[in-house]
């Protein structure tokens, strides 16, 4: 069915005034949000990025942070850092690879804390083996911890946000869950799926009226740490160095408290994925050659790195 001149106007002025919208609210961000009385689940908060955004949260005082992760340890050298800061702070083994291992500690929380009102969904994997060669076992892991459990965590929170209009979802997906990388296939796969996902729970919420159910899909480069060690290239010497986990944990809680719906870092990575997505094949082949990401894997030294 073809658009009216009436209507066609209407889709234009509406389209410029969200862009200009945009970047207003991109060079004038307004004021962070309240989240003192948010209670706050990190999964993978135990090390990494996740422990990073956690203690990050802490320093805005919220009411509680919850950590989830696999090692009692790590989540127990966390949990004393945030009280530290004074804030309340419990952790819990959680493998979110496990569906009713998420249930089950979700059903703790909400008789002894009560909801959720911040899920930052940062558990992650990776194995680092071409499609053809990785296990079997290792693909159903991959994408059960990268996107599989965010459907089982939503089902568990989402509800009570819903019902109440207040919340927060965070999905840390990474610029993998925009453009392919040899030798991750299944990694990509993963943050492919769950930045659509993040895109359809926006238009989901939209069409409910929920407009206070805020979403934060995050895509960071390369980071320095462990979980891709050994990952070089051309662009990361030349251009792009990796980022630092605090780097990547201070925009993601910017993010959020500015309401942002996606956030690509560094900043040049917004070209690079227009780049990429407005050029011939060829062209980006040869780009990719040129910067050697297509070999970037070549040197990776992890076997599973999971929070």
């Amino acid at each position: 069915m073809l658009l009216t001149l009436a209507q066609t106007a209407t889709l234009l002025i509406k389209v410029t005034y969200s862009v200009l919208r945009s970047l207003v609210s991109y060079m004038f961000p307004p004021n962070f949000k309240d989240i003192s009385e948010d209670v706050i689940l990190v999964t993978g908060g135990g090390k990494g990025i996740g422990k990073k955004i956690a203690i990050g949260f802490a320093r805005r005082r919220p009411s509680h942070i919850i950590l989830w992760g696999r090692h009692g340890n790590t989540l127990e050298q966390t949990e004393r850092e945030i009280k530290e800061l004074g804030v309340k702070c419990s952790h819990m083994i959680c493998d979110v690879s496990n569906k009713e291992n998420i249930y089950d500690c979700a059903k703790q929380i909400k008789d002894t804390i009560g909801d959720v009102t911040i899920l930052v969904n940062n558990a992650g994997v990776v194995y680092g083996n071409q499609i053809l060669t990785s296990s079997d076992d290792d693909v159903v892991k991959t994408l059960q911890v990268n996107v599989i459990a965010h459907f089982w965590t939503l089902k568990a929170f989402l509800p009570a946000m819903i019902d109440n209009n207040k919340g927060h979802i965070v999905s840390i997906s990474s610029v993998l869950g925009l453009m392919g990388l040899s030798g991750a296939g299944d990694y990509v796969s993963a943050k492919f799926a769950s930045t659509g996902m993040a895109e359809a729970l926006i238009d989901e919420l939209r069409v409910l009226n929920k407009t206070g159910v805020k979403v934060t899909s995050v895509h960071p480069y390369h980071i320095d740490n462990t979980m891709f060690d050994g990952l070089e290239s051309r662009l990361s010497r030349w251009m792009i160095p990796p980022l630092t986990e605090d780097y990547v944990a201070d925009k993601t809680i910017h993010a959020v408290l500015t309401n942002r719906c996606k956030i690509l870092m560094p900043r040049i990575m917004y070209f690079l994925t227009w780049f990429k997505n407005v050029s011939p094949i060829d062209v980006t082949i040869a780009f990719s050659r040129l910067t050697g990401t297509d070999r970037a894997m070549d040197g990776f030294k992890g076997h599973a790195r999971a929070s």
